[in-house]
């Protein structure tokens, strides 16, 4: 009986050949995005990743889920959103005490704004598009914390 009890464990997981953790347990993401088209590709390109997600399209509504108790294991916030962009609802959110992954995307990569995201506290930045690709290493380092 011990043995099943060990092996029923909240977070059941087992390694692949290349040494990435799988858990069946589903990561969770929310997604802070005011344009349309970015929001549904964003979440398609999660949940094909077996990621459960979740979309606002602002700051302020993303403020709010989060006060609301809601956790998330990534947050994806965009640069541009409505009534406070997305450095100032990163600011926010970390002085919540909130330490979810962050990841700031923008469509441009400028040196201001990159600096500007990472001084907010997200803790990776990148260019617009989001690609499967580009999520794959923050994932990675999610699936294996």
């Amino acid at each position: 009986m011990k043995l099943l009890n060990g092996i029923n464990s909240n977070k059941k997981s087992c390694q692949q050949g290349n040494g990435d953790l799988i858990s069946d347990e589903k990561l969770t993401a929310l997604v802070v995005d005011s344009d349309i088209i970015c929001q549904v590709l964003e979440k398609a390109i999660l949940e094909s990743q077996g990621i459960q997600a979740q979309v606002v399209g602002s700051g302020r509504d993303a403020i709010d889920l989060l006060a609301s108790g809601v956790n998330f294991d990534l947050i994806i916030i965009a640069m541009v959103l409505p009534i406070m962009n997305g450095v100032e609802t990163t600011r926010q959110i970390r002085a919540m005490g909130i330490r979810s992954k962050m990841l700031g995307v923008t469509a441009c990569s400028y040196e201001r704004e990159r600096r500007a995201f990472l001084d907010a506290g997200v803790d990776e930045f990148i260019e617009k598009p989001l690609t499967p690709q580009k999520l794959a290493s923050v994932l990675r380092e999610i699936r294996n914390a």
